[in-house]
């Protein structure tokens, strides 16, 4: 039988090759190598920088823990005011156990911790106890809606940052100079949680919400701390009357007890 030739078909023109020492892929592939480095390295730059800032700890206070007061030291000065216009000023409550809740009617855990917040607050107030429950990046009568709508009974206070829109401070240059002392607070995390003792000292930093029994636990943790400082007159009534219902302490209750 002859044989055939059969003839080799003609590469396609129109499909560059892919095993040829000039192909497509090892064109390229030195360009892709480089563009891959860059973006491992920018991802390692990125995260020694954001360890060194804290971003490991974002989520269990983290950067935010950093900024705000330390156990163990005293609180800073901060000034706000209540829902109707009426002063506080957290270093006029020396001799009484202070309970900060820097909170949002925005923030959902906040919300979620709200029933055992408030919980605790009704049985801690009673034993002399005072809470500011700090509305933050929000207007007054936001917090105050959701405090009806949500049976909120502990006191409600104006986001300090926003003060100057509620209070004239050309009139009052006194207020101005209170305001200005708040700005040592940081607060990035929400809610968060100081309890301070009779002495103005901080004795707790918590930046996650709590359960009816934490917060009890470290409520009663400054209630057993006893003041130490130069005698103080017994209020006739309250320190701060909160418009949505109960006052911060109990009148009959004295700053030092």
């Amino acid at each position: 039988m002859a044989n055939v030739d059969v003839p080799t078909p003609a590469p396609d023109q129109g499909q560059p090759s892919t095993t040829g020492p000039g192909s497509l892929f090892e064109r390229r592939w030195p360009r892709l190598a480089l563009v891959l480095v860059l973006a491992l390295g920018i991802v390692g730059v990125t995260w020694l920088v954001g360890q060194r800032a804290g971003w490991s700890q974002i989520g269990s206070g983290g950067v935010n823990a950093q900024l705000l007061p330390k156990v163990g030291d005293p609180a800073p000065d901060l000034f706000t005011i209540t829902a109707d216009g009426q002063p506080v000023q957290l270093s006029a409550l020396r001799g009484y156990p202070v309970w900060i809740n820097f909170w949002g009617s925005w923030c959902q855990p906040c919300r979620a911790e709200t029933p055992d917040i408030e919980a605790a607050y009704k049985k801690l107030q009673p034993q002399g106890l005072v809470m500011l429950g700090i509305g933050q990046r929000e207007a007054p009568e936001q917090s105050m809606a959701y405090a009806r709508d949500a049976g909120i009974t502990f006191p409600i206070l104006v986001d300090p940052s926003l003060v100057w829109d509620y209070v004239d401070t050309k009139a009052n240059p006194r207020i101005a100079e209170l305001a200005k002392a708040t700005k040592s607070w940081q607060v990035n995390n929400f809610p968060t949680h100081i309890f301070i003792d009779r002495n103005g000292i901080v004795q707790a930093v918590v930046i996650t919400p709590m359960s009816e029994d934490q917060a009890i636990n470290y409520g009663e943790q400054i209630l057993a701390i006893p003041y130490t400082g130069p005698a103080l007159p017994t209020p006739d009534a309250s320190p701060v009357a909160s418009p949505v219902a109960t006052p911060l302490a109990t009148p009959e209750a004295s700053p030092a007890t």
